[in-house]
């Protein structure tokens, strides 16, 4: 039987295989991961070690075996967002994120807007990161200031509105520049 290839938008088809493998099982050790995408351990290393290079996937936990310890790892903020755009599962992405990185509520945060936008919105998000390396409350007022000029039904908003106040540091924050935004843009009214 010929195994059918999935088309990958933005990745080599081993270094997604590794990325969605991760999404779905959490982290991992290197031998854990190569087993997991059925593949022989010198290409796994290989296409890991890219990904590393890359910033997509880091060290996030410990596994001792056998009285050795061997780094455990699974995806950064932007691995976590090419993920999302190779088609890994948003709840259990988010599920995951929440334990491995507890204290990364902005991501949280992030996953559950995206959860009710449209997936084209995702694209500002990842922008975003590729420029500053890290997602920011401003970051998701653009999204839903993108998002409200998408026909958008007024109970999808409500509903964004509702997650992000579910964090409330981001929610602080994502009020303050979706202020400033409202601002430069009835400046740039008044101009015109």
């Amino acid at each position: 039987m010929i195994k059918q290839k999935r088309k990958s938008h933005t990745l080599p088809s081993l270094q997604s295989d590794i990325i969605l493998h991760l999404a779905k099982n959490g982290s991992q050790t290197i031998n854990e991961i190569a087993t997991g995408v059925s593949r022989s351990y010198k290409p796994s290393w290989t296409a890991f070690k890219s990904l590393k290079e890359k910033k997509l996937v880091k060290e996030a936990s410990v596994k001792n075996y056998r009285g050795r310890a061997y780094p455990q790892y699974w995806l950064t903020d932007d691995g976590t967002l090419i993920a999302l755009s190779e088609g890994a599962d948003l709840d259990r992405l988010l599920e995951l994120t929440k334990q491995i990185y507890p204290k990364n509520q902005t991501l949280a945060c992030y996953l559950e807007v995206v959860s009710k936008i449209n997936p084209d919105v995702i694209r500002v998000g990842y922008s975003a990161l590729r420029q500053k390396g890290k997602l920011e409350p401003i970051d998701l007022a653009t999204m839903i200031f993108t998002e409200t000029q998408i026909k958008t039904h007024d109970q999808t908003l409500k509903e964004i509105i509702d997650t992000i106040k579910a964090y409330p540091i981001e929610y602080v924050t994502f009020k303050k520049k979706m202020n400033q935004l409202l601002e430069s843009l009835n400046k740039l009214k008044e101009i015109t």
